[in-house]
């Protein structure tokens, strides 16, 4: 009788500290999630921003393409082309020859483009400093963090304006000046009305919850959850299958792996062999990409292989059916036999 006791007691316990520890998760990913002002967008790759650079001219035969939306510049030239790329002073920056591509450590922009964080170039530097040319690609394509881009988005804006302005860099093709130029265009973030679907889903499963039946909990709980996966498989494809400029090995990788995942859950929802562990399991993953597409709702352009609406729909009932099958399967957690 103690023993039985003693677990009645350990049960309850058990469930808080649980719920709890889940509670702190949410919130330190929450927390892990909010950019700070300096680079609202994000610093490497930004799942959405409110700025957008693109190309509009380059120099016949090469190609040139905006990356990460207004952060990273990638070029390719004909094998044979000789070609430089020049820094903000002038200075030669990236050159790329038969042998590959090479980039100038003597040059003020080696520094300032470092990622995460720029570096602080040494005292002297100027453009006519020897290159001290150092190779990194036996390719003919390469990809840069490229400030003459993103600087524009530290400007002042008029209110409603859209068009920030134009950036060109100069080019040196087979001895002749060039240039490549292009804008940066802005979009404020969306209505604040796309968090109504977070709220809407919540009190609907509060309703539902409410009823104490432990048919229409079990029924609800798993067409919820397996609606959540789905949707975790078509936004977290978009975003995973979003060139920059192309699909990279790394995120077919992850794709796949998320696949997997994702199939070995439903599996088992589907085989019936699911309970309130099962369900967390499967809420904590629609929360993960919940949180993940978080910044489609709160920024202008969505960097995701998806039509903008239809990425910011799955953000948001992802968001909201995370919590609200949270409800569930803490209800079947406290159906658990002692």
């Amino acid at each position: 009788m103690a023993v039985m006791t003693a677990r009645r007691r350990t049960r309850p316990q058990f469930r808080r500290g649980c719920l709890l520890l889940a509670w702190v998760t949410t919130v330190l990913a929450g927390l892990a999630l909010v950019p700070t002002p300096a680079a609202a967008d994000g610093p490497v790759t930004p799942t959405a921003t409110n700025y957008l650079a693109r190309v509009t001219q380059v120099p016949t035969g090469i190609e040139a393409r905006v990356v990460n939306a207004y952060l990273n510049l990638w070029v390719k030239v004909p094998p044979q082309a000789d070609v430089t790329i020049l820094d903000f002073r002038g200075a030669p920056w990236v050159r790329f020859t038969p042998a590959g591509v090479a980039i100038n450590r003597n040059s003020q922009e080696y520094y300032l483009s470092q990622v995460p964080v720029p570096a602080v170039p040494p005292k002297g530097l100027t453009r006519t400093t020897p290159p001290h040319w150092l190779r990194v690609s036996s390719g003919h394509a390469y990809v840069w963090r490229e400030g003459r881009l993103h600087a524009l988005a530290t400007i002042a804006l008029a209110p409603g304006q859209r068009f920030v302005g134009y950036w060109r860099i100069p080019v040196v093709v087979n001895g002749r000046g060039g240039t490549i130029v292009g804008g940066v265009w802005h979009q404020g973030a969306p209505s604040i009305v796309w968090f109504w679907p977070v709220l809407v889903l919540l009190v609907c499963a509060l309703a539902a919850w409410r009823l104490r039946s432990p048919d229409l909990d079990r029924r609800l709980s798993l067409w919820l959850a397996l609606l959540l996966l789905a949707l975790v498989a078509v936004g977290m494809g978009g975003k995973y299958l979003h060139g920059s400029p192309t699909v990279t090995a790394g995120n077919v990788v992850l794709l796949l792996v998320t696949l997997a995942v994702l199939g070995a859950v439903a599996g088992r929802l589907l085989g019936g062999r699911f309970g309130g562990p099962l369900l967390l399991v499967a809420a904590v993953i629609a929360l993960w990409a919940g949180l993940t597409l978080l910044p489609v709702l709160t920024h202008g352009y969505a960097l995701v292989a998806l039509p903008i609406f239809v990425v910011r729909a799955i953000a948001a009932t992802l968001l909201g059916g995370a919590l609200s099958l949270a409800l569930f399967a803490v209800r079947m957690l406290d159906r658990i036999p002692a």
